[in-house]
């Protein structure tokens, strides 16, 4: 899995790049998602429509200059983006939407040949939306498509729907592909027409909060056509960009990350972790914003850890668990029959020897005589010191189970004598 975090968040100058860059590398963040709106806002370019009754005509030459010096710097520090997004027009103007959307596909298709000489490998692109009928949506945007797909030469290269909400009258209503199934239809007709799999689907997460959707439902019928996820929290009212898991009522975050985590393991989910927290970083003071960036690298590896636990067990063709506790009975519930474990090892010597679960209970000395297709899944919450007491080991094959967002679990701890005896003391 690829994780980056989106430019809006992690680089403070966004036109000198340079200093943003050396400090998310000592963070052990390695790429960004480039934001061409940045640089060139459409809302900038419907006031340059704007400021003449006649028609006035956005030359390609005053596009790219926006943000192709920016690009220079990034290719200077080689730290030139493979995820990209198009600049995506939600206000209400008085500019004739027609010239509007016309705007909008020129300035897409210079981003597009921008993103091609930069060898970019996926393009999210937001559907057209301004002035045009529910009826009229798809054929609108299948054009709008294939313009971009027309720029694009390199064999690699993926254009990504997305999902969208839009302002109607002051208030937030689901936009185009904010439904998992009309989305995949979308996509696919894309597919086939084009002849090859030129596009994909990028999963905003803070757009189905808006949506108020179920975003194990959303994901479902997309499954592997999601290629990327941008990770980012709201309150479900206001569209903002904040760090998962911050924006919180009654102890509980407002966003559905459970049905997330849940839909994308279900689907096999590989792709872009994309973490976005624009709105999270502006308001720290620029002295404590680069104290963040190895936070947001936690948040990705633990979002990634969540999402791949299927995936991790489905690559090994055998798999011994390391932890005789709650949670290893919470992965014999849900994943016991389905990949069933050798045996279980505890760094507790009193449990070598027992019964847990239907699993033999070894020391982990016994690891070391495991077959070389056969998988270590970490079964205890002490993720980070067991994968290192078993790297030390000479262990390469580590996989991770976490109880977190299981389809179901045990509600009741379970309790030891020893524990209890402690307890009744």
């Amino acid at each position: 899995m690829k994780k980056i975090c989106a430019m809006g968040g992690v680089i403070f100058d966004c036109r000198k790049p340079g200093p943003s860059i050396r400090q998310l590398r000592e963070a052990g963040i390695h790429g960004i998602m480039f934001d061409f709106g940045l640089f060139l806002s459409p809302e900038w370019a419907v006031r340059e429509l704007e400021k003449e009754e006649g028609e006035r005509q956005l030359k390609p030459s005053i596009a790219r200059k926006q943000f192709r010096e920016v690009l220079d710097d990034y290719a200077a520090h080689a730290f030139l983006p493979s995820v990209a997004r198009l600049p995506f027009i939600d206000m209400e103007t008085k500019t004739e939407s027609g010239r509007l959307n016309d705007l909008l596909r020129k300035i897409a298709v210079e981003c597009v040949r921008t993103c091609e000489q930069i060898g970019c490998e996926e393009i999210i692109v937001q559907p057209l939306l301004a002035g045009i009928r529910k009826e009229e949506l798809w054929e609108t945007n299948r054009a709008f498509f294939f313009s971009l797909a027309d720029v694009c030469e390199r064999e690699e290269t993926r254009i990504l729907l997305t999902n969208q909400c839009h302002s109607y009258h002051g208030h937030l209503v689901r936009g185009a592909c904010s439904d998992g199934e009309e989305a995949a239809r979308w996509v696919d007709a894309l597919n086939r027409e084009t002849g090859r799999e030129r596009f994909g689907f990028c999963l905003d997460t803070g757009v189905c909060g808006l949506c108020r959707q179920d975003i194990q439902e959303m994901v479902r019928p997309l499954g592997k056509r999601i290629r990327a996820v941008i990770l980012t929290e709201n309150n479900g009212y206001l569209m903002s960009r904040l760090l998962p898991f911050t924006n919180v009522y009654g102890r509980q975050s407002a966003m559905d990350w459970m049905g997330a985590v849940r839909g994308l393991r279900e689907s096999g989910f590989d792709g872009w972790l994309i973490l976005e927290t624009t709105d999270t970083t502006v308001t720290l003071p620029p002295m404590i914003q680069p104290v963040f960036f190895p936070v947001y690298k936690a948040y990705l590896d633990y979002f990634s850890m969540q999402i791949r636990i299927e995936n991790d067990l489905r690559k090994y063709e055998q798999v011994v668990l390391f932890g005789a506790g709650n949670m290893c009975r919470n992965y014999m519930k849900c994943y016991g029959e389905k990949y069933p474990p050798l045996f279980t090892c505890d760094n507790n010597e009193k449990l070598w020897g027992s019964q847990f679960e239907g699993l033999t209970v070894k020391s982990p000395e016994e690891l070391k005589t495991l077959p070389e297709n056969c998988g270590v899944i970490i079964c205890n919450m002490y993720y980070r010191e067991i994968e290192a007491q078993l790297r030390a080991m000479g262990i390469q094959q580590i996989g991770y189970f976490s109880d977190a967002y299981m389809p179901s679990l045990y509600f009741d701890r379970l309790e030891r004598k020893e524990e209890k005896a402690e307890k009744d003391k």
